[in-house]
């Protein structure tokens, strides 16, 4: 017959409301950035798959703690009273919950941290970011192996985790056990935090717009806060007074993962926010509207009646309005940092100028020399549409856009 505990303690209704506040918002983060997805029009990546995975692990870990307050006596009393008043099965099934709760936490963490380090392949095309994040993505499959088998061989027979009375069984030290495996987590930690801040510090954009971008990857410093309060936790549980030792533990081990997805969620969730009608250039200034428009339908009636596609009855001396005298309408480019994907760093060559082609039966285009990250190439349009390319050399063996 199960035994269900009353809710009756602090740590009790700590364990239930930590358990049940994190797991709704670590569902919320994630279904905000698959929602983010689809006002950008985005695909669904190998990083939002290994999230969703991330997430379903740790709502499930936080279902095996709610088990435990309910069914196990987590936080209810000493493991002494417990056995005095309800025999020893709730004691044995919180030994049998604990197995799948250390699992339950280090795959979740590892989908997690694999999901960022995807999402760092894709934005940064960096070489060396590349290979140490391949190189991390190993490690931390290799660690969540690692911690399975600890966890299933600690105790020869397995089933000597929950039942000490089997002849010639033994465990080891689990609370070591779980330290260490709490330390490699946060080595990893420590890892995916700092890989991509080289790569933001260094790129060319305005200030708070960079600030803005290493705050936002900066986040998960709060789970590498988070595992390291964990082990110091984990060394006061007692596996001798189990129920008693073991709240503190296991709200900071339900918190890390959930925490993690939350994080993670955060910098994809750009697109919720909407767009602005006019966005600040890499200087920080709001750029100027182009005033062309009513004169541009005036230049192609003119270019229709006189035989040529841009009106150059324009005046010399009135810099502002060159860009109506040619009958373009010309809008800034959008700095749009809701698709983060980033230029690649370090030495970048590319050409310069700008051309004007005259209707057929004119003489050749006109030539417009200045210091232009874009080159218009016209094709034999003769309709005054323009193409515009733009080609990047780039150095050092890195990735180009």
């Amino acid at each position: 017959m199960t035994v269900i505990f009353p809710i009756q303690t602090h740590s009790q209704r700590s364990v239930l409301g930590v358990a049940l506040a994190f797991s709704i918002l670590a569902v919320t983060a994630v279904c905000l950035r698959l929602l983010a997805h689809q006002l950008a029009r985005k695909k669904w990546t190998p990083s939002d798959w290994f999230l969703i995975a991330a997430c379903i692990f740790s709502v499930g870990l936080q279902s095996i703690s709610i088990t435990g307050v309910f069914q196990a006596g987590i936080g209810y009393d000493h493991t002494q009273n417990i056995a005095a008043l309800y025999g020893p099965e709730p004691i044995t099934k919180l030994l049998q919950l604990i197995i799948p709760l250390q699992f339950l936490w280090v795959l979740s963490l590892s989908c997690t941290k694999i999901s960022i380090l995807l999402l760092y392949l894709r934005i940064f095309p960096v070489q060396w970011l590349a290979r140490t994040a391949w190189a991390t993505i190993v490690v931390i499959v290799a660690w969540a192996i690692a911690t399975i088998l600890a966890g299933c061989l600690i105790c020869r027979p397995f089933a000597f985790n929950w039942d000490t009375t089997i002849p010639g069984g033994k465990c080891g030290n689990q609370v070591t056990s779980f330290t260490v495996t709490g330390v490699f987590n946060l080595l990893t930690d420590v890892v995916v935090l700092l890989l991509p801040m080289p790569s933001l510090y260094k790129l060319q954009m305005a200030t708070y717009k960079k600030i803005t971008l290493i705050t936002v990857f900066g986040l998960g410093l709060v789970t590498c806060i988070i595992s390291a309060l964990r082990i110091s936790i984990l060394s006061t549980m007692n596996f001798a007074d189990i129920t008693y030792t073991i709240p503190r533990a296991n709200i900071f081990s339900g918190i890390e993962p959930c925490l993690a997805v939350i994080l993670a969620s955060i910098p994809m969730m750009r697109p919720l926010l909407g767009r602005t009608t006019t966005t600040p250039d890499a200087s920080g200034r709001t750029p100027v509207k182009s005033k062309s428009k009513s004169k541009s339908s005036s230049s192609k009636s003119s270019g229709q009646n006189g035989g040529r596609g841009i009106n150059h009855n324009h005046n010399h001396n009135d810099h502002d309005n060159d860009n109506d005298d040619y009958g373009f309408q010309f809008r800034p480019l959008d700095d749009d940092t809701s698709q983060l994907w980033l230029r690649p760093l370090g030495p970048v060559k590319h050409s310069a100028g700008i051309s004007v082609q005259r209707r057929r039966g004119d003489e050749d285009g006109d030539s417009l020399g200045g210091s232009f990250s874009e080159e218009l190439l016209h094709r034999g349009y003769g309709d005054g549409r323009i193409r515009v390319q733009q080609e990047w050399a780039v150095e050092g063996g890195r990735g180009g856009s």
